[in-house]
């Protein structure tokens, strides 16, 4: 392969950072500009091999022994303050680290087992849980969702005890995180909620198993009988060829193609992932490795969700705002708060993401960014945690600036006028604009200097439509 001129970013490679990451950061652009397609796979994969945990906020529970009550312990672990905090810097790790995979894939999984509830420092100890298995084996996540004390709450798998089981946990981890709806029957779900009876959260909120409300009786699951307990429940499900299709499938609409997804492909990547013993990293290397990722009718088709156009323009223009809220804010109006999915379903996605409201305000990003424009802002859905924050009469403002000078400098230097746009095209749209390179600028008089012209053409171009896809 031959390595592209420095005129243009190499299609395939623009295509891989923006569905693999967030797009282009100033350092990317030095980095993965130079290298060959194949490099660049190896690159992203290595420097996503390290584990970097949030640690944003600090154990707010004594050193030592059990809170003294429930109630204390929830006003411990309760802080709206801090899920702001939380989110920001989630936010902020998206837009500026190098190992974008492992995040990309946090982002993922945090959709996929997707859990709301209030308690700041236990969504932070899940988010890392997530971090930590995002690359690594599928069973290992699964098994630590299973036991992780968000989720436990959130589900209420609390509440399941031997002489009153409570099925919500059961019913979701068939539903929505392994088999997918029809296939399993409502007798397996009593079956395994039984046999996750005693799955709790003590009064450190940490996970613990409690044989007390612990029903040890026989049950009857997916054709198995045996004195199951929760672990045998997931590894039950882990057997079944079903559970490695609807991951790879699902991992396939979310980076190649949700409208048209190819069965016969998904079903060859669900047969490698099952053979590998469900290693993730294996399963998203396959994909990213594989000619039909760079396909034409898999490029620029899919819509970029509130938090990865915020991510990406961040990356981009090294935002770094300077309080959590109004970024929170943003991401409200546009549908997507980190760490408020709607629902255990999680986000819709697609073109659900469109409407002509966000479609205003998401056109309108990169003028906020560059002229500190302001734009009123209102919640475009309802979320707890939000009662004075949004949906007010005439909304919130938001101004915030954008530090252009290090994308200035990463780029190449010795390009002509027309070049130059055709260089941020390719770096920034994976689908091809219908506009000239000549035409691009007609909305900006002619600039005083390269650097300004720079940022003419970088704004112009992030508020296209194409921009929204990725």
């Amino acid at each position: 392969m031959v390595v592209f001129g420095m005129d243009k970013i190499d299609r395939k490679i623009a295509h891989l950072l923006h569905r693999m990451g967030f797009g282009f950061s100033p350092a990317d652009i030095r980095d993965y500009g130079r290298m060959r397609l194949e490099d660049s796979i190896s690159r992203m994969f290595s420097d996503s091999r390290k584990i970097q945990f949030l640690t944003t906020l600090p154990d707010p529970r004594p050193e030592e022994g059990e809170v003294s009550n429930l109630g204390a312990l929830k006003l411990i672990l309760r802080s709206r303050e801090d899920l702001r905090v939380l989110n920001s810097a989630w936010l902020d790790r998206m837009a500026r680290t190098p190992a974008f995979l492992r995040e990309k894939m946090t982002f993922f999984w945090h959709d996929h087992f997707a859990t709301n509830v209030p308690f700041a420092y236990l969504m932070q100890v899940q988010n890392n849980t997530l971090r930590k298995h995002a690359l690594g084996s599928f069973r290992e996540l699964l098994h630590a969702m299973a036991k992780d004390p968000a989720m436990i709450i959130y589900l209420n798998n609390q509440q399941n005890k031997k002489k009153h089981p409570n099925e919500n946990f059961a019913r979701e981890v068939m539903e929505l995180f392994t088999l997918g709806e029809g296939h399993y029957t409502e007798n397996d779900i009593k079956e395994a909620a039984r046999a996750f009876t005693g799955f709790q959260v003590d009064m450190r909120g940490e996970f613990r198993f409690n044989a007390d409300d612990h029903d040890d009786g026989e049950k009857t699951f997916l054709g198995k009988t045996g004195r199951f307990r929760g672990e045998d429940i997931i590894d039950i499900l882990l057997e079944q060829e079903r559970t490695a299709y609807f991951i790879a499938e699902k991992l396939y609409h979310w980076f190649v193609n949700a409208e048209q997804p190819d069965q016969e492909i998904i079903s060859v990547l669900a047969g490698r992932f099952r053979d590998s013993g469900y290693q993730i990293g294996d399963l998203v290397l396959d994909i990213c490795s594989s000619s039909f990722f760079y396909e034409e009718k898999n490029m620029g088709v899919r819509v970029k969700s509130p938090v990865e156009l915020i991510a990406s323009q961040f990356r981009l223009l090294r935002v770094q705002p300077k309080r959590p809220k109004p970024v929170l804010q943003i991401q409200r109006a546009l549908g997507q708060v980190l760490f408020f999915p709607p629902n255990v379903a999680g986000w819709r996605g697609g073109r659900a993401w469109i409407d002509a409201s966000s479609m205003l305000l998401r056109m309108k990003l990169p003028l906020i960014f560059y002229r500190g424009a302001e734009h009123p802002i209102g919640a475009r859905v309802d979320f707890e945690d939000q009662e004075s924050e949004a949906g007010s009469a005439g909304g919130k403002r938001f101004m915030q600036r954008a530090d252009w000078k290090a994308l200035y400098k990463a780029l190449p230097s010795e390009l002509n006028r027309e070049q130059r746009i055709e260089y941020m095209m390719s770096l920034l749209l994976t689908t091809p604009h219908p506009d000239e390179p000549g035409k691009i600028l007609s909305a900006f008089g002619r600039p005083r200097d390269v650097f300004e012209e720079m940022r003419d053409i970088t704004a112009v171009i992030l508020s296209c439509p194409e921009y929204q896809l990725c």
